[in-house]
């Protein structure tokens, strides 16, 4: 035998070193893979399709932005003309009143269909006038006046959100000579509103001050707004009353928040957040009072006017050498004699000191407050041996919170003012479910390119784990086995050779045994043993 395997390994020696290996083609070692490997590629190769065909659609889907929404069918005209000339691809949707284009170009296109006047929103604005004929007559000129103020003052409406189309009609009357013969002018405006919007009262005030603003003599009472629906929106100018009761409910509200958080602040630093709650209800006086007040004071008369009036009666004479030495300084006239009478009068008025005092109170003063507060109940920890434990509050802490809360709001017993505590367990709920808001559609586009990128990521990784990086091992592993030493592939050699002798020699061992060979005959098909075994109960 050693004679034998020398010369074994002389005769495989020389082949080794002579001719070198080849290597084996992937196919090749596909075909030689087992048959659920080849499901598990096949599995693969159609899963990798499918992926990367739906990247590919969700790409080409994902690149288009919507450039318009529900354009009228004058205006997506001109604008698909446009696109087409700029060799611009897009889509339309929406039995065409919507039109998508490449989210890359989306800015660059608009600023251009601005420039050119796209979409003109279904009026004729003031680029009526940039094309100009000197045979227009001053008659046509003034209609293209009055078409260019309707289109843009429908442009400028349809600016608002609720505001889908709209329509502006005009009625300028010409110019008189004589004031008495000139006539109003007056405005109509109908709207198209979007599907689930609607106008409030401010809306339509706005709306009406747009287009008297805009009209050189136009005021709001010639103006009126109609809906899609032939219904005349009102302004609300005549309910004075009702739009005042709508702000006193909005400052009330106010009012009633303010001191809430004030409150509530205070509980949450106390006992935590979540575990007390407060509402406040206002009662607040909306009258307008003023008040004109006039004080008079009779223990300090003033002296209101006062009149002194003297008369004298008779007449006196002096006495003297007349001529220029009576007249001379330093003499002294002789005195005459005096013939005659004189009285005096004074006449005084008083009047009792007056106060007059206007006083003016403000709106909206606070009444009467009413506060109630709820206050969770304390919950003790479970621990091994005891389950928690809820416990109301005790008396004295509920007063000590009625008593912080009375002094931070600045509560008035004389005013009727009433403050209640009450203790009782909260139940929790979940809130994430609350809290749960839908994205907006933008955030999509957004993040499109990312989600690409990690999905084209994912599908590389899973081709490399589930198809390359197997192939690669069988194709290292044949390689192994190609490049063995003629030892190795000797003691291999035997190796399988022993393995044959003792599995030749088991089964020989097992035909010269009738019970084994009865045994496995049994086992592969027991139907025959079992007919036997009923026979022979039978004949017994």
């Amino acid at each position: 035998m050693a004679e034998e395997t020398l010369q074994s390994e002389k005769q495989i020696s020389p082949e080794n070193t002579e001719s070198p290996v080849k290597s084996k083609s992937p196919l090749t070692i596909i075909r030689e893979w087992p048959l659920s490997r080849k499901i598990a590629l096949a599995a693969l190769t159609i899963i990798s399709a499918c992926v990367f065909g739906l990247l590919i659609y969700q790409g080409r889907t994902a690149d288009y932005q919507l450039l318009y929404a529900n354009l009228a069918e004058a205006d997506a005209a001109p604008v698909v003309t446009w696109l087409k000339t700029q060799n611009i691809s897009y889509k339309l949707e929406n039995n065409g009143r919507n039109i998508w284009i490449p989210s890359h170009l989306i800015h660059e296109t608009r600023l251009n269909l601005a420039s050119n006047g796209l979409p003109t929103g279904g009026a004729v604005g003031f680029e009526i006038f940039d094309k100009q004929s000197f045979a227009l007559t001053d008659y046509v000129q003034k209609v293209n006046y009055m078409r260019a103020m309707q289109g843009e003052l429908a442009r400028t409406i349809m600016t608002l959100a609720p505001v889908e189309n709209a329509r502006v009609h005009l009625a300028l009357p010409e110019k008189r000579l004589f004031k008495d013969q000139q006539k109003q002018p007056s405005a109509s405006v109908i709207l198209s509103l979007a599907p689930g919007q609607s106008l409030d009262t401010k809306q339509v005030k706005g709306i009406i001050h747009l287009v008297a603003g805009s009209v050189t003599g136009l005021t709001q009472e010639n103006i009126t707004v109609v809906d899609s629906n032939g219904v005349v929106l009102d302004p609300g100018e005549n309910r004075d009353d009702q739009i005042l009761s709508v702000d006193m409910l909005e400052y009330q509200q106010e009012v009633e928040n303010r001191l809430e958080m004030r409150a509530q602040s205070l509980l949450d630093k106390t006992m935590g957040t979540d575990n007390a709650m407060v509402r406040v209800s206002a009662t607040l006086d909306f009258s307008q009072i003023e008040k004109t007040q006039e004080l008079f004071d009779a223990e300090e008369p003033v002296i209101r006017s006062e009149q002194i009036s003297t008369e004298q009666s008779g007449m006196a004479t002096s006495g003297g050498i007349p001529g220029v030495q009576s007249n001379l300084q330093g003499t002294t006239p002789l005195q005459g004699g005096e013939n005659g009478s004189s009285s005096s009068t004074r006449t005084t008025n008083y009047e009792i000191s007056k106060t007059v005092s206007k006083i003016v109170n403000p709106v909206g003063t606070i009444q009467k407050l009413s506060v109630s507060i709820l206050v969770a109940d304390t919950v003790t920890p479970a621990t091994d041996e005891t389950p928690a434990q809820i416990t109301p509050r005790t008396d004295e802490e509920l007063a000590s919170i009625r008593s912080m809360i009375a002094a931070a709001l600045g509560l008035l017993p004389d005013r009727g003012d009433q403050i209640s505590v009450i203790s009782m367990p909260f139940t929790t709920t979940p809130e994430d479910a609350l809290l749960a808001q839908q994205e907006p559609e933008k955030l999509i586009y957004q993040y499109m390119p990312l989600i690409k990128t990690g999905l084209i990521a994912v599908g590389l990784l899973l081709v490399y784990f589930l198809l390359i990086r197997p192939i690669i091992r069988t194709m290292r592993g044949d390689i192994q086995e190609h490049y063995k030493t003629v030892e190795e592939l000797e003691r291999e050699r035997l190796a399988l050779e022993k393995e044959q002798l003792l599995d030749e020699e088991t089964e020989e061992e097992d035909i010269l045994d009738p019970v084994v060979t009865l045994r496995k005959e049994t086992i592969a098909d027991p139907t025959p043993a079992a007919h036997i075994l009923k026979s022979w109960l039978r004949e017994a």
